[in-house]
């Protein structure tokens, strides 16, 4: 039986955090032409939807850890004015061929998100991340938070989307990878909340919820009975809502000081 408590899960053990290089392998420019076709069809992945709801055109963006630069060439499609770093030459590579296959102004920079970022204090009206603060500890992340948010202008916003702890779906495909030790993420730990992590690094949390309950599923094997019972769940689902199974977890913060 997998366990999923915090204290119990062998989740993460002897996992280490990717290097530039690794994720380099992952987000490459081979992957220019696919997504800048689904672009172009109107195809948004879950953290590309959300950010269009989050922003608004003319603000200023700014994406830590890019990967692809799918999101940052969606924003910049949609008018807002965007920046995108990474610390993957290759990501970078392959945002810059997507914008370019898109016909869209994006400023790509290269740097380590650990360190002071190359930017003025609150240059930006909003700055998130996707899939990178659940590399790290708590204490790292609250640091990360307290670093990024020097670039964000008082009253801006701070987005945070990671892999959602309470998804069940996920927690449990993800531990059934690691066991076949077919993962290929690495360090990642899924939190419950970032509520914490915001309030201590400065930001007034406005809301915190999850998405993607159904891409959650996604983690499991096709005829695994787990994935048909919640696809079924999914379907009849009497609730009204996901009760917090969305594969993301997504905190909007406020910078206040």
């Amino acid at each position: 039986m997998l366990g999923l408590s915090k204290n119990s899960s062998k989740e993460n053990e002897n996992q280490e955090r990717l290097t530039s290089e690794e994720w380099g392998e992952i987000y490459n420019p081979e992957s220019i032409k696919p997504i800048a076709e689904g672009l172009k069809r109107g195809e948004l992945n879950f953290q590309s939807k959300e950010m269009l709801k989050l922003s608004c055109e003319n603000e200023k963006v700014l994406e830590i850890g890019c990967g692809t630069g799918g999101t940052s060439c969606c924003l910049a499609l949609n008018g807002r004015i965007v920046t995108a770093l990474d610390y993957s030459k290759n990501a970078l590579l392959c945002a810059e061929g997507v914008a370019k296959e898109m016909g869209v102004s994006l400023n790509t920079v290269f740097a380590d998100a650990m360190k002071e970022l190359p930017f003025a204090e609150n240059e930006f009206d909003v700055a998130f991340q996707a899939g990178l603060l659940e590399h790290f500890e708590q204490e790292e992340r609250i640091n990360l938070l307290k670093n990024w948010g020097r670039n964000v202008r008082m009253g801006g916003r701070m987005v945070s989307i990671i892999p959602n702890a309470a998804s069940i779906a996920y927690r449990t495909g993800k531990a059934m990878m690691e066991q076949k030790g077919t993962w290929r993420y690495g360090l990642e730990l899924p939190q419950y909340s970032l509520q914490g992590e915001f309030a201590s690094a400065g930001f007034c949390v406005l809301k915190e919820y999850t998405i993607g309950a159904e891409h959650a599923l996604n983690f499991l094997p096709e005829k695994f009975w787990l994935r048909k019972a919640m696809t079924r769940w999914l379907k009849e689902n009497p609730t009204g809502d996901d009760c917090g199974q969305g594969y993301l977890l997504v905190t909007v913060g406020e910078k206040k000081y």
